[in-house]
């Protein structure tokens, strides 16, 4: 569904994950402008002389071990807290109905929280609505 050339998305959609051959719930989040995805035992190696990030991808029926290069790291500071984590970041790509992308991601553990991934104001560019008071609006892939 789109608005004038711009894609509609509620507060939580399904997003197609590649790499995990499998679509999981995202919450649309503005007040972030980064996305993130759920990540433990994070490890940091060398394939090719480039570094790269291993993590598991666990959350409900979902646990598998991704593997992608590393493209920066960041800080990050929760609006509940002084200090700040130190996160990988990296990129995949996702797609939401017919909207595919590529995606910077932090590696948060967010294995306790409702949604495993959090879609952020990057993602969204200038190509994205959101109606909050909708959930779901473009299809599952």
């Amino acid at each position: 569904m789109k608005i004038d050339n711009k894609w509609l998305l509620g507060r939580v959609e399904w997003l197609w994950l590649p790499a995990l051959e499998d679509s999981v719930k995202a919450r649309v989040d503005s007040g972030a402008k980064t996305s993130s995805i759920s990540a433990t035992d994070i490890e940091e190696f060398e394939r090719e002389g480039k570094t790269w990030i291993r993590f598991r991808f666990l959350h409900d029926r979902h646990s598998s071990r991704l593997e992608a290069p590393l493209s920066r790291y960041v800080r990050i500071r929760q609006a509940n807290s002084k200090k700040a984590d130190r996160r990988p970041v990296i990129l995949l790509p996702v797609q939401v109905g017919d909207l595919e992308k590529e995606v910077e991601f932090t590696l948060k553990d967010r294995t306790r929280m409702l949604y495993p991934v959090l879609l952020g104001r990057e993602f969204m560019n200038d190509d994205v609505l959101i109606d909050p008071s909708r959930r779901f609006v473009q299809p599952k892939n």
